[in-house]
C-alpha cells in the first residue's frame, strides 16, 4: 500500500512541474495544424484556371522574361515534376505572344513531350506574361 501511495505522489509531482494534466494528442493536433487559406484564381488567362485546376502557386515567373532561376523556383514552389526539364523547354521556345494569355504557342511547343494534363496545368500555373 505504501509503494502505491509513493507512485501516486511521484505522479503527482510530475505532473505538477508539467504545468497540470496532459493533454489529449487531438487537442494538440488542433492547436498546431497550420490552417490552408485559399488565394482567389483569377479568370482572365489560361494559365490562372491552370492554377485553380492544378493548385495554387504563389511564385510566378514572366515566361518571357524570367531567368532560369526563377522559372525553376516558379515552377517547384508549383509542383512541377523535373522542374529543371521544363526550365529549358519554356526559355527554348520564347518570346512568347503577350496577346496570347492562353499560352497556345507553348502548349503547341511542348506537346510533343507529352506532358500529362497535370503537369502542363502546372507549367502554365507558374507562368505569367508581362
Amino acid at each position: 500500500m505504501r509503494y502505491v501511495l509513493n507512485v501516486l505522489t511521484a505522479a503527482a509531482m510530475i505532473l505538477a512541474a508539467c504545468g497540470g494534466a496532459a493533454k489529449s494528442d487531438a487537442s494538440n493536433a488542433t492547436a498546431t495544424t497550420p490552417v490552408a487559406t485559399a488565394t482567389p484564381a483569377s479568370t482572365t488567362s489560361a494559365a490562372s484556371t491552370a492554377a485553380a485546376t492544378a493548385g495554387t502557386t504563389t511564385t510566378r515567373a514572366s515566361a518571357n522574361n524570367a531567368t532560369a532561376t526563377q522559372l525553376q523556383a516558379a515552377f517547384e514552389a508549383g509542383g512541377v515534376p523535373n522542374a529543371s526539364r521544363w526550365v529549358v523547354e519554356v526559355q527554348e521556345y520564347r518570346p512568347y505572344p503577350v496577346d496570347d494569355p492562353t499560352f497556345a504557342k507553348l502548349k503547341s511547343n511542348l506537346a510533343k513531350y507529352n506532358p500529362s494534363a497535370d503537369t502542363l496545368g502546372r507549367i502554365l500555373a507558374a507562368l505569367s506574361l508581362p
